[in-house]
């Protein structure tokens, strides 16, 4: 999917943007700069049903951080089939401190540990975490940078 409604400021973008993970299967959509409400009508304008379903019931999560990831699993009713869904969500205006890239490392962590608990045994392999980490921060930090 493409970039949706982005606008430069001084310091920053508000971007809504979907990450591929490499060679791990799932997609993570990236927002910079968006409450909520905001996220929504643009999903909408998108008519991104799948990524919008799946945050919807999310409001009271997301609107209490200015910082947050969400996880949720989707199911098929036909073929039974689940799709997992990431969001990676920073409210504020990113504006390029120690502070901001460290509060994104953190909700990047957590997308991938959600990520890889089901494809491999985190205990014995540390190192797809970690380029599964770096190829998320270059992407997302590539995107806020344009």
């Amino acid at each position: 999917m493409s970039n949706i409604n982005k606008t430069k400021s001084n310091q920053s973008v508000r971007i809504i943007h979907w990450l591929d993970t490499g060679i791990f299967p799932a997609t993570v959509m990236f927002s910079c700069g968006f409450e909520f409400e905001e996220i929504i009508t643009l999903l909408k304008k998108k008519k991104a049903s799948q990524w919008l379903f799946g945050i919807e019931d999310q409001k009271v999560f997301i609107e209490s951080s200015n910082y947050c990831y969400v996880s949720t699993t989707l199911m098929d009713k036909k073929t039974k089939k689940e799709t997992r869904l990431f969001y990676l969500i920073v409210k504020e205006v990113f504006r390029f401190t120690d502070f901001e890239y460290c509060k994104l490392a953190h909700e990047v962590l957590h997308i991938c540990q959600h990520i890889l608990k089901d494809i491999l045994d985190r205990y014995k392999e540390h190192e797809a975490e970690a380029y599964l980490h770096t190829h998320l921060m270059q992407n997302i930090l590539k995107e806020l940078r344009k």
